[in-house]
């Protein structure tokens, strides 16, 4: 019999995350399963606005305070739900790479099962996407949550 006794999901701050996020809640209580949310704060992506000129470098440190700021204040309103809900959820917000920080999380938590949001996407020059880096990565097995077209709050009625 298959045990999930530790859920981790990974989550950006938008739409799609928050569904799987939700998603992740409700599988937990289901499975009487611990949460960890985990947030990784892209490193490349604050180098990617920098690059482009939408900021200045003497900026970063202002960006980087928000984007953490930001992430931490997203996985507090969704640690705060599962929490009503009965679930026992940890939060972690933390800087690095996505798939590698996650990867990392998911081993040294020995976690059952990872879940991550996903919406099908063709890169165009057969370029990997996060999700595809998460999958080879991950020490444990990963669901994959596709947002549906019906709102969250339809679901629930």
């Amino acid at each position: 019999m298959l045990t999930i006794r530790h859920i981790i999901v990974a989550c950006a701050v938008d739409s799609v995350s928050a569904y799987t996020v939700r998603y992740a809640i409700e599988l937990a209580k289901m499975l009487n399963a611990k949460l960890t949310i985990l947030h990784i704060v892209d490193i490349s992506r604050l180098k990617e606005l920098i690059k482009i000129g939408l900021f200045r470098e003497y900026e970063k440190k202002n960006i980087e305070q928000d984007l953490e700021r930001e992430g931490k204040v997203f996985v507090e309103r969704f640690r705060i739900i599962a929490k009503e809900m009965g679930v026992d959820c940890d939060v972690t917000v933390m800087w690095g790479t996505v798939h590698k920080q996650i990867a990392q999380v998911a081993k040294e938590t020995q976690a059952h099962l990872l879940v991550i949001g996903g919406s099908p996407v063709i890169c165009e020059g057969g370029r990997i996407t996060v999700g595809e880096m998460i999958l080879a990565e991950a020490p444990c097995p990963v669901l994959v949550v596709k947002r549906p077209k019906q709102s969250w709050t339809d679901m629930l009625t």
